[in-house]
C-alpha cells in the first residue's frame, strides 16, 4: 500500500465528486439462492452485482458455510456487527458491510475485488519476519476496516469467510495499475466543494452516511459513513490517500463506466484528501 500522504490534508472521498453516491452502498438484504444441483466454484470471474446473474450457493457439505460467507460479507452488519442479534457474534465495531468497500460482494473488477485473492496467501511481511495467512489478512480487515476485534481463527464465521473465498478463488487475481499521480497536489479545502456539491446528498452533509432503518435494528446503511463513530478507522486501508483517491475515481458515483470516470483525477485527489482529514476512530495500536 502507498504510505499516507503526509502532506495535505488528503483522502478517501469514498465517492466525492463523483457521486461518491455510494461508497459501495447497500442493496437490500437479499437472500442467497440455494442451488437444486452440484454448483462448482465458478471458473471465470463471477457477477454478483444487482444486474448480474447474482450467487448461487454451491450444493454439498460446504454450501452452506459458502453461503454464509457470502452473508458475511454482503451483510456484515446484522451478522457480526454491533448490532447483531448474538451479542457473542459482534465482532464487527462498526455497522459497515465488507462490499461497502470490495463491491458486488468482491466481484466488482475495479471496486478493491475479492475474486482469486485467496491465491495471494499464505506471503511473508516485509520485514522478512513473519508468514501472513488468509486468516490473518481478514482478521486485519475486523480490526481497521471494521473497527472491531479478531474472529477466532477456528470460528464457523472465519471458517465460512474463508469458503467464500476459496468458492470465489479459481479465476486470477484483478490487477489494479497504480494510480496517477493528481495534476497539482491533492487540497482538502477543494475537496470540501467537491464533497458538499457532489457526495454530500447521499453520504449526507455531515458525513455519517445514511442508514437503511433506524439507530439499533441491525440493517446497516443505505449510504455508508464516511467518517465519525460508525464508520472505518485511521489505520484501515480507505484512510490511505491513494486507495481511496483510486476507489473514488474508477466506482463512484456508484455504476459509474471506470473506463470513463466521472470525476476528473484531480477531483478525486482533492475528496479523498477532505476525507482523510476528518475525524475517525484511531486504528488498534492508538487504543
Amino acid at each position: 500500500m502507498t504510505p499516507r500522504s503526509a502532506a495535505v490534508v488528503l483522502l478517501f472521498v469514498v465517492g466525492a465528486a463523483a457521486g461518491i453516491a455510494v461508497l459501495g452502498a447497500n442493496p437490500p438484504p437479499s437472500k442467497p439462492i440455494a442451488s437444486v444441483a452440484p454448483a462448482p466454484s465458478p471458473s471465470t470471474w463471477p457477477d454478483y452485482s444487482l444486474n448480474g446473474p447474482g450467487f448461487v450457493a454451491p450444493a454439498g457439505p460446504q454450501g452452506e458455510l459458502v453461503a454464509l460467507g457470502y452473508k458475511l460479507v454482503t451483510e456484515t452488519f446484522s451478522t457480526i456487527g454491533p448490532e447483531a442479534p448474538d451479542p457473542a457474534k459482534r465482532f464487527a465495531g462498526n455497522n459497515l458491510s465488507c462490499q461497502n468497500c470490495h463491491l458486488d460482494a468482491g466481484t466488482n473488477r475495479t471496486g478493491l475485488p475479492l475474486v482469486g485473492s485467496v491465491r495471494k496467501y499464505p506471503w511473508i511481511s516485509s520485514d522478512g519476519k513473519h508468514e501472513v495467512t488468509l486468516r490473518d489478512r481478514l482478521n486485519e480487515c475486523m480490526t481497521h476496516s471494521m473497527n472491531g476485534k479478531p474472529l477466532p481463527l477456528e470460528s464457523q464465521e472465519m471458517d465460512a469467510f474463508v469458503a467464500y473465498l476459496k468458492f470465489i478463488g479459481d479465476p486470477p487475481a484483478q490487477h489494479t495499475p497504480a494510480m496517477p499521480h493528481p495534476p497539482v497536489l491533492a487540497n482538502a479545502a477543494r475537496g470540501a466543494e467537491v464533497y458538499a456539491r457532489i457526495c454530500a446528498a447521499c453520504h449526507q452533509p455531515d458525513g455519517l452516511g445514511k442508514r437503511i432503518g433506524s439507530a439499533n435494528d441491525g440493517r446497516g446503511y443505505r449510504f455508508p459513513p464516511l467518517w465519525g463513530p460508525d464508520s472505518f478507522n485511521a489505520a484501515a486501508g480507505m484512510n490511505y490517500v491513494s486507495i481511496a483517491a483510486q476507489f473514488v475515481w474508477r466506482n463512484m458515483p456508484r455504476g459509474v463506466d471506470p473506463r470513463h470516470p466521472q470525476l476528473d483525477l484531480q477531483q478525486a485527489w482533492d475528496v479523498a484528501a477532505f476525507l482523510h482529514a476528518q475525524p475517525r476512530p484511531p486504528g488498534p495500536a492508538a487504543r
